[in-house]
């Protein structure tokens, strides 16, 4: 890192080995209960998902010896979202990777923590980035990660830097959590409305929906700059990525969706959830913001209907459906075509606009702990180079 006061050190310098989870087909090796199987797909930066976990056999798990996966090391992914990176924590049992890039780090040289924090950094990612290899596909191969030089500060300062970030970290998962109280109130009143209804309840494609609209206009041109987010910097319902500021003329060619206030966008891609969402009182944030088209979005009618397009396009059900219209031969990804046969049940407008009465407070205070964490992380990720840099004396932080 330019600037660090400590200098930097090749990854395999630092480690006891780099190496990479399994490579290969793994369809036919499932097992319906077994070993978790982590993927690309489990890693969140500093965290695992495990809500989508696949299993893999005892006999498979001692084949794979290389890939097996110990507290402490520290799990990055290779295609997809190349450089993610995460810290297999200390109560995991057994546990494999497959297609994932596994640093094991030298305990009395480098800090696991220290490690995702820098590789997850906004500097870190533009090391990684310019290092990836492949044309169709961009891969952080093992290789690569051996390499990639980091800054070396003393063991000591390396946890004394990670315990300073992961007091942010703390307060975004406390904010998180209660995020998902939040959403599960709000999905609870979504049930009642469905099942105390006095009409029968019909399915309606949701593209017909009289109570919001599809958005099919791109952007139109606009003076100073917005903030472009691809689909990369969104993470279930969390903008966790910086962004990037283009005039109209500069941004990307896939930077042409403009959210507006009381919408919902989803990513098209198959086996994503990432929910870019945008409540009545959100004029200003989604005025400034740009998406890609790898989203898709809905414009509600009003601010009353606008929480049941929330809790519809960020449903199970949605995503469910979204995965079984989706085609494509490299990338499966929804088209308009397939976005049109999406057909899940709507309550009456009556019930519809209670809803939004009853669960409109709850998303804006959803959205203001989204806001605070967007704070958090920009705070974070602004701490880090100052810390290695020396302009903040670490050891003088209490």
């Amino acid at each position: 890192m330019s600037g660090s006061k400590w200098g930097v050190e090749k990854i395999e310098a630092l480690a006891e080995y780099v190496t990479v989870g399994y490579v290969g087909s793994m369809s036919t090796l499932f097992v319906i209960d077994g070993v978790p199987l982590l993927r690309g797909q489990n890693i969140r930066e500093y965290a695992l998902d495990l809500s989508n976990l696949k299993y893999i056999s005892q006999e498979t798990h001692r084949k794979w010896k290389k890939s097996e996966l110990k507290p402490g090391d520290v799990a990055i992914v290779r295609v997809g979202y190349p450089g993610t990176a995460c810290v297999i924590p200390d109560d995991v049992g057994e546990m494999n990777a497959a297609s994932l890039v596994i640093v094991r780090p030298n305990r009395a040289k480098l800090d696991a923590k220290f490690l995702s924090y820098v590789l997850n950094s906004p500097w870190g990612k533009a090391q990684i980035s310019g290092r990836l290899v492949g044309a169709a596909q961009q891969v952080f191969n093992t290789q690569t990660a051996a390499e990639l030089e980091i800054p070396s500060p003393p063991l000591n300062i390396q946890q004394r830097i990670s315990s300073i970030l992961s007091a942010y970290d703390e307060l975004i998962e406390n904010s998180q959590r209660r995020i998902k109280i939040l959403e599960s109130m709000a999905r609870a009143a979504y049930t009642e409305t469905l099942s105390t209804s006095t009409r029968e309840i019909e399915s309606h494609s949701i593209v017909e929906s009289s109570y919001w609209r599809f958005i099919s206009e791109n952007v139109s041109n606009y003076l100073g700059t917005k903030r472009y987010y691809a689909t990369a910097d969104v993470d279930g319902l969390v903008m966790i990525g910086p962004g990037i500021d283009y005039s109209f003329a500069e941004r990307p060619s896939r930077a042409q969706k403009q959210p507006i206030p009381n919408s919902v966008w989803f990513a098209r891609m198959k086996e994503t959830f990432k929910i870019a969402w945008f409540g009545p009182l959100n004029d200003e944030r989604a005025s400034g913001t740009l998406l890609s088209t790898g989203f898709a979005g809905f414009e509600a009618r009003d601010a009353e209907l606008w929480p049941l397009l929330f809790l519809i396009i960020s449903s199970r059900e949605f995503h469910v459906q979204k995965d079984l219209f989706c085609t494509g031969a490299t990338q499966m990804s929804l088209t308009n075509e397939g976005l049109s046969r999406i057909r899940l049940p709507l309550p009456d407008e009556q019930s519809a606009r209670r809803l939004g009465r009853t669960v409109g407070p709850l998303l804006t205070s959803m959205a203001g702990l989204q806001q605070r964490n967007d704070v958090l992380r920009r705070t974070r990720d602004l701490l880090l180079p100052r810390l290695l840099s020396g302009q903040i004396d670490v050891e003088a932080i209490a």
